[in-house]
């Protein structure tokens, strides 16, 4: 099996925990492998809205998962990498950070472990360690010709066939539960 066989699964169970802790009016759609313009495209169409960049380029670049989250007129994007091992590593986490950087509209980010085989421990030992030490971003502003671009992220595994669980990141601001995306979704679409 590859990562791709599971990114179905994983949305379905997603919207299905975060319904739990978001308004009931509030629509979700998702898109999966599929350049990052033609995701935005399909979540467009999906809740008959337009979501737009003000003539900023789309970069075509090819992603796991795209949700597309509105309350009324607002719609907030959340990119997720998704990454089928036995555990996690600072170069995933790398990979997830690049492209909000390069995409640069969608400021919130998910690591997504989609766990493979069992493994006691969901991050490798540095990668675990650069966490404990406070030494990773999870919370921070890129600015591009005086425009600020903020970004905040985090780390979930699943297990398919069972639950989505959170890394705990709290120590390096880093998204760590439903509830606290919850309030990340509400500020977007407020």
């Amino acid at each position: 099996m590859k990562e791709i066989d599971f990114y179905e699964e994983f949305s379905e169970k997603f919207i299905k925990y975060l319904r739990g802790y978001i308004e009931s009016n509030i629509e979700i759609a998702y898109s999966v492998n599929k350049s990052l313009d033609l995701m935005i495209k399909e979540v467009s169409t999906k809740l008959n809205t337009e979501i737009s960049f003000e003539n900023e380029y789309i970069p075509k670049l090819k992603l796991d998962i795209l949700f597309a989250i509105r309350k009324e007129n607002k719609t907030h994007l959340i990119l997720f990498e998704v990454k089928y091992l036995r555990q996690l590593s600072l170069k995933d986490y790398s990979q997830l950070s690049g492209y909000l950087q390069v995409a640069k509209n969608i400021n919130t980010g998910i690591l997504l472990l989609v766990v493979k085989g069992s493994s006691p421990n969901k991050l490798s030992n540095d990668f675990n360690e650069i966490i404990k030490l406070k030494k990773l971003p999870m919370d921070w502003v890129q600015t591009i010709n005086d425009k600020q671009y903020p970004y905040k992220t985090g780390i979930i595994s699943f297990q398919p066939g069972n639950g989505i669980n959170w890394i705990d990141s709290k120590v390096i601001n880093g998204i760590s539960n439903f509830e606290e995306l919850a309030s990340i979704i509400k500020k977007a679409t407020a």
